[in-house]
């Protein structure tokens, strides 16, 4: 669940920094979990979650789809 805010941002650090110690932390960290930076950091992320969900896969099959996609893109591309 998310809530949508309209409040300046002045107004929305004056808010945080009336939370307690604790509360800063836990913001903290969950703004950490979602700040990715740079492509690369995107892509591991990606690949991770595309491991965890393709398990029963050998890393074999993978490579050769991989294989595959490439051509077909290069493919394309010419055409």
């Amino acid at each position: 669940m998310s809530i949508k805010l309209e409040i300046p941002f002045q107004k929305l650090l004056s808010i945080i920094d009336q939370l307690g110690t604790e509360q800063k932390l836990l913001l903290k960290k969950k703004l950490e979990r979602q700040k990715i930076t740079t492509w690369q950091k995107r892509f591991e992320r990606a690949l991770r979650q595309l491991s965890k969900k393709n398990a029963q896969f050998s890393k074999k099959e993978v490579l050769d789809d991989v294989k595959k996609a490439i051509t077909e893109v290069r493919y394309s591309e010419k055409n």
